[in-house]
């Protein structure tokens, strides 16, 4: 087992992971088969393999549930790193959502190709 919690300040539940921790990472198979080169995730590790793909559990979940609530919650952030943005296109609808989302600062970048809205995050 690969031990990065210390190289990269890794944090649960607001604290810094502990070095002999054991985590159980779900994924798809294909970052599970060492797909990205993803620390820690391949093969050898892998503890079940279930035949559903994510999109079936995702809507199965949602069936069962009949509502969800799928608003960001700023569980994760993005390292800052000065001087570095991410532009990115989405939906002119997406004006109305751009300010609710929590951890990040989205603004407007002018127009995308196609009726598309630009959008950029400072990192």
């Amino acid at each position: 087992m690969r031990r990065l919690a210390a190289s990269f300040d890794l944090q649960f539940n607001g604290a810094p992971i502990d070095p002999e921790a054991r985590f159980v990472v779900a994924t798809n198979n294909y970052r599970a088969g060492g797909g990205g080169n993803f620390p820690g995730i391949d093969e050898s590790v892998v503890i079940l393999v279930a035949p559903d793909t994510n999109r079936d559990a995702l809507v199965r979940y949602i069936v069962q549930e009949g509502t969800i609530n799928p608003s960001a919650d700023a569980n994760w952030t993005f390292k800052p790193m000065p001087g570095t943005s991410v532009l990115f296109d989405t939906g002119p609808g997406g004006k109305d959502h751009a300010a609710s989302v929590e951890g990040v600062n989205i603004e407007p970048y002018g127009d995308g190709a196609d009726g598309f809205a630009r959008y950029r995050i400072t990192l």
